[in-house]
């Protein structure tokens, strides 16, 4: 269990979200952050959770209520729900811009694949839906040396981005790029995603 200090934001008296949730549920949301580490994520264990955010009044409050105010919580947007290898567990999305912690202890719990994505994995997608999208419209023109010329300055774009986070890794994800250009064009044979779509997701 985390030992730091927890506080309540002060924008959360006027979050209309929260508000529109009964009063047990706030008072839930209000002791979660005691309960999270210090990356806000917890495993998604109503009994447990209950016992330590209700300790006293487990017979007011029991097991199912703690389920009923997760779900209200989750639908809210408050706190996010997930699974990972098929085990549940539940984090605050807003934890870093909440919380303000000096020298946060690294999470052993898996991070939300759908909030807490890495910089590799945002770029990939972003490079992804780009490529696909500049693919389709150099089609359409009929250019094949504009896409040429489109695929180059995306693969420099994504490469000077890199560098600034990991200099090493730049020119790979470069590579990369026009790699997915030359695969739609049908320039090199498709065998299936490379372990890793951009360079270090394997490390």
């Amino acid at each position: 269990m985390p030992q730091k200090p927890r506080s309540i934001h002060p924008d959360d008296a006027q979050d209309e979200r929260l508000a529109a949730l009964d009063l047990e549920t706030a008072f839930t949301y209000a002791y979660l952050p005691t309960v999270l580490d210090d990356e806000g994520r917890a495993k998604d264990a109503p009994a447990v959770l209950n016992g330590f955010l209700w300790p006293l009044r487990a017979d007011a409050h029991p097991t199912a209520a703690m389920e009923r105010d997760l779900a209200a919580l989750d639908e809210a947007g408050l706190v996010c729900r997930y699974e990972v290898a098929g085990r549940p567990y539940l984090h605050d999305p807003r934890w870093k811009t909440r919380h303000k912690l000096v020298r946060p202890t690294p999470s052993t719990l898996p991070p939300c694949p759908e909030h807490e994505k890495s910089f590799d994995e945002v770029v990939t997608e972003t490079v992804g839906r780009i490529a696909e999208g500049v693919t389709a419209a150099v089609e359409v023109a009929g250019s094949r040396i504009d896409q040429k010329r489109i695929s180059d300055s995306l693969a420099r774009l994504v490469e000077d981005v890199t560098y600034l986070v990991d200099p090493e890794k730049a020119v790979v994800n470069g590579q990369k790029v026009r790699k997915m250009f030359q695969r739609k064009n049908g320039e090199v044979e498709d065998t299936g995603p490379e372990p890793g779509a951009l360079a270090g997701e394997t490390e």
